[in-house]
């Protein structure tokens, strides 16, 4: 049989104390949930970049078709419109579009659509 130690006690409850104390302390990063609730934002924050960069993309190209148009049969003054909105267009961050400029990148684009119809109108 194993004799008492009042030694060994004292160690097991020193043990008990810094334990407790470690437990006090938080360790959210050491969690690996949190990891992955992290690594799921991140993903889908790159998702909604990805969507951003498309539909930029998008208009990028209309707007360059519509600008061979009107260099080809168009005035001066409406081909200094749609450079102007190529530039908004390329200088707007489509992820976080404020909504004045989403009202007036909108409204640039309905123009956009008139022009091209217009002038595709004209080419038949």
């Amino acid at each position: 049989m194993t004799q008492y130690n009042p030694h060994n006690i004292d160690k097991t409850l020193k043990r008990m104390e810094d334990a407790d104390e470690l437990k006090a302390i938080h360790r959210s990063s050491t969690n690996i949930m949190s990891f992955f609730d992290d690594n799921d934002q991140e993903h889908e924050l790159q998702k909604q970049q990805s969507a951003a960069e498309v539909k930029k993309d998008e208009y990028l190209k209309s707007v360059e078709l519509l600008k061979t148009l009107i260099q080809e049969n168009g005035k001066k003054s409406d081909l200094t419109r749609i450079l102007a909105i190529g530039y908004l267009i390329e200088s707007t961050d489509f992820l976080n579009i404020p909504p004045d400029r989403k009202k007036i990148l909108k409204e640039n684009m309905v123009w956009c659509n008139q022009q091209y119809e217009k002038h595709v109108d004209t080419t038949k």
